[in-house]
């Protein structure tokens, strides 16, 4: 059996395993009516002004601006479609025009048929004969008019979204003014194959290529796009499976190992985003099992990775300025993220520690300098106020009133598990300690503010054993971390 799609090479990330690839090839054929561009992103790159030439820059940037959109547009959408034959008469009618229009050219093929046989063949039958034969030929016409209405509604349509700036300015009121105008509905073969297009372009245009992250709008976006198109939920699923075909045949293109890991990414990706964009429905509207060999917990895996990844770059804005908005900020984006409590507790707690661990290596580098200035121990003792002024904010905000709805994961921080959990280190975090209590004891008595900082430093910096003394004393701390001086 082939690797998987989902599966990963051996690197320091856990594998993704799937039998997604069999030695029996699906059958990927794709409808005709569906055209799957390149992956494309929305961007406009608009140029700073010269102070040289401002009003004519200021107009080139305008420009630029609205070319480069346009060709956005059009990149993702395709160009707007020409309309042949008798397709620009009937995009110009409206339905009761379009009726009336069709009873006048039958009637009138009819009379004339009639007439001309009366006039030329003076009999009856040549009269209804030549009737029946111009009738036949105006109820072609007709039936040729009518027969391109559901083409001409879905050009129309495909124009209207191509003319958009924006596909955010789509709206579901024009396309629905579009079907009206013809008479068509979703359930048209042509018009609704034409919304499934368009869709499934603008969904392949948002996901990002398979080494880049997701951005964390990507949800949002499709489900806009599509609720504004009117898109039934099982038509637009399909798309989304369709998108993954497309990936999956890239990656029997492709050869080389990083492509392969780049299609998988990819596809982990689509996964996440489809599970997202239809929530509860997903379950029975995205067959990845059937159809993709794809197993129930390697969807559960595709989510979670993909959620860690996006937490992860969320937290990267907690600083030590944190407030209870940006945590309430951060619980709401979890939720959206489908990332579970656990996960987004170590996650949050691994960002505190990274600031921890900031503050110590400053210290450290002032504690250990040749060149150190008179000053450098206050500097020292600074970075870990610092720390400890941040480890008493967390632990107030753990016992905020509102503390459910803030993120998972706040309250006292330890370095157990980060940069300094190991013995090498832990001579480092000795001489911080040494010279925080030195100097708190410098004045012969410690400061009233500053009783239980020693206390609090060390369980930083060293979680406690369970049975000690309560409180423990300034000389069994130094003791601990073998300071007997």
């Amino acid at each position: 059996m082939n690797p998987s799609l989902l599966s990963s090479p051996s690197s320091s990330t856990p594998a993704f395993l799937s039998p997604f690839l069999t030695s029996s090839p699906l059958n990927l054929s794709c409808p005709s009516s569906i055209s799957l561009p390149k992956r494309r992103r929305f961007r406009v790159s608009i140029p700073r002004n010269s102070s040289d030439k401002p009003a004519d820059t200021s107009s080139d940037s305008v420009s630029t601006s609205s070319s480069s959109s346009a060709s956005a547009i059009s990149d993702v959408f395709g160009g707007k479609r020409e309309l042949t034959g008798v397709q620009p008469l009937v995009a110009n009618l409206s339905p009761p025009v379009r009726i009336a229009s069709s009873v006048i050219i039958l009637a009138g093929a009819v009379a004339s048929g009639y007439g001309l046989g009366s006039r030329f063949g003076k009999t009856q039958n040549l009269a209804l004969g030549g009737a029946a034969a111009m009738g036949a030929a105006g109820g072609a016409v007709v039936y040729a008019m009518n027969s391109c209405i559901p083409d001409v509604a879905a050009a129309d349509l495909h124009n209207y979204v191509v003319g958009c700036d924006d596909p955010k300015a789509v709206k579901k009121e024009d396309i629905e003014q579009i079907a009206k105008k013809y008479g068509v509905s979703k359930q048209n073969e042509a018009f609704n194959a034409e919304l499934c297009d368009l869709y499934c372009r603008f969904v392949s245009s948002v996901l990002p290529p398979g080494s880049e992250d997701l951005r964390g709008d990507e949800v949002e976006i499709i489900t806009n796009f599509k609720s504004a198109l009117g898109i039934d939920d099982p038509d637009a699923a399909n798309m989304h499976v369709e998108i993954g075909r497309r990936i999956f045949r890239q990656r029997l293109e492709t050869g080389d190992r990083d492509g392969d890991v780049e299609q998988r990414r990819a596809f982990q990706k689509l996964i996440y985003v489809s599970t997202l964009v239809f929530g509860e429905a997903s379950s029975f509207l995205l067959p990845w099992k059937r159809v993709f060999k794809v197993t129930d917990s390697q969807v559960e895996i595709a989510i979670r990775d993909n959620a860690q990844r996006l937490y992860t770059s969320k937290l990267k804005s907690v600083t030590r300025d944190v407030d209870v908005e940006e945590l309430v900020t951060l619980r709401r984006a979890q939720l959206q993220y489908k990332l579970s409590d656990e996960l987004a507790e170590d996650l949050f707690r691994q960002q505190t520690r990274k600031l921890f661990e900031e503050n110590i290596s400053a210290a450290l580098d002032v504690l250990k300098s040749r060149t150190r200035a008179v000053r450098g121990v206050v500097q020292v003792v600074e970075e870990l106020d610092k720390i400890l002024a941040f480890n008493n904010k967390l632990i107030s905000l753990k016992n905020h009133p509102e503390a459910a709805s803030l993120a998972r994961g706040v309250g006292p921080v330890s370095l157990v598990g980060g940069e300094y959990d190991n013995e090498r280190k832990m001579d480092d975090l000795k001489l911080l300690y040494r010279a925080y209590i030195t100097d708190a004891l410098s004045s012969s008595r410690m400061e009233e503010n500053k009783e239980k900082c020693p206390l609090h430093l060390f369980q930083i910096f060293l979680p406690l054993p369970n049975q000690i003394p309560s409180p423990p004393s300034l000389f069994y701390l130094l003791k601990m971390i073998g300071v007997n001086e």
